[in-house]
């Protein structure tokens, strides 16, 4: 007996289901997802990014006309969970999250009262919307803590009606006309791009749930993850500084963007991060909790991607997110039975 699980403790099993690809045959088409790995725009100088510099970018991805665009940031209800269980989640909710309290205070609202109302509106939304439904359904969502939907709102309405009123405070007003210059790509790209296509609001699908596991980790796991990021190899240094070259012009950084969503630049990521993180040899195998951190984040956050489509079986969805997570999104969505991945490569082409 004790032979036999000897031998089983060491076999490794397949899954029994191969769920890469589509489903054949599949109801309809395929729900199609396209993941653009992307630097953090607002972390880059000034001097060196030029955020006009976007258009080419931005003429490809709405050419691809994507119905649902998720961006990397964390929704009301996981921005309200954060706050709740704030020893799981130290410095995150200041980090992360936007206060809604300048929306509330004009509602007269809580924060659940402000997402079923707007819940409510969605689904009562006019055709042919007035600046005054604009301006309310802005608060809403910034009461509800979606105010990259808010900013949405406001950037369908021109400049002259971006006014206090209808439930936006003179406050929130201005705190709306910020989020509008912001260098996020939340913004520059997931806003901008929605105004474009004319989409009422985009996906906050970032999750930070799963820094629990942080707040369970040993002292020790800083510096092991610390030494891990200060000795990448040498590829990986030259993947990376390569990076730095795609600034200057529309055309650089559209030819930038296909190099950080390239196979070369994804393996690079791994191999001087997450992957050199799982092979280190200290003895308690601390660097694999940062690993564990990141791919259940990761999981929760694809998560968040299938719920945003899951309402529409064959939408087009477009992927903001940094690029470090893209290998992750593609390899755990490319699981479910009727998401087709889309190559960067093929949307932003020459």
């Amino acid at each position: 007996m004790l032979t036999l699980l000897a031998a089983l403790s060491v076999q490794a099993a397949e899954p029994a289901v191969d769920f890469s690809g589509v489903q054949e045959p599949l109801g309809g088409e395929p729900t199609r997802v396209l993941v653009l790995g992307t630097t953090h725009l607002n972390q880059l100088p000034e001097e060196a990014f030029d955020p006009a510099h976007l258009a080419l970018v931005l003429d490809r991805l709405e050419a691809f006309a994507p119905d649902i665009i998720a961006i990397e940031a964390i929704d009301g209800r996981g921005c309200d969970q954060i706050r709740r269980f704030a020893h799981l989640h130290e410095g995150v909710y200041d980090r992360y999250c936007r206060n809604p309290e300048p929306a509330l205070d004009e509602l007269g609202m809580t924060q659940p009262e402000a997402a079923a109302a707007a819940f409510a509106l969605e689904a009562d939304w006019p055709q042919d919307p007035a600046a005054s439904d604009r301006r309310r359904r802005a608060a809403l969502l910034y009461g509800a803590g979606e105010p990259w939907s808010a900013a949405v709102q406001w950037a369908h309405l021109a400049q002259s009606e971006r006014t206090a009123g209808d439930g936006v405070s003179a406050q929130l007003a201005d705190q709306l006309d910020r989020m509008l210059n912001s260098r996020n790509e939340n913004n520059l790209i997931g806003v901008q791009l929605a105004a474009r296509l004319g989409l009422e609001t985009l996906a906050a699908m970032d999750d930070h749930t799963a820094d629990a596991v942080y707040a369970r980790s040993p002292e020790s796991l800083g510096p092991v993850i610390q030494s891990i990021w200060s000795n990448p190899p040498a590829e990986s240094i030259e993947m990376r500084d390569g990076a730095q070259a795609y600034l200057g012009s529309a055309e650089s950084v559209l030819a930038g963007y296909r190099y950080l969503n390239a196979p070369a630049y994804q393996a690079a990521v791994i191999a001087a991060d997450f992957g050199a993180a799982a092979a280190a040899p200290d003895e308690n195998a601390v660097a694999r909790q940062y690993v564990a951190w990141w791919q259940a984040r990761g999981l929760r956050m694809a998560a968040n991607v299938i719920e945003a489509a899951g309402n529409q079986p064959g939408a087009r969805v477009l992927v903001i997110v940094g690029a470090s997570h893209k290998p992750y999104f593609d390899a755990y969505l490319d699981q479910m039975h009727d998401i087709e991945l889309v190559s960067v490569d093929a949307v932003l082409h020459d």
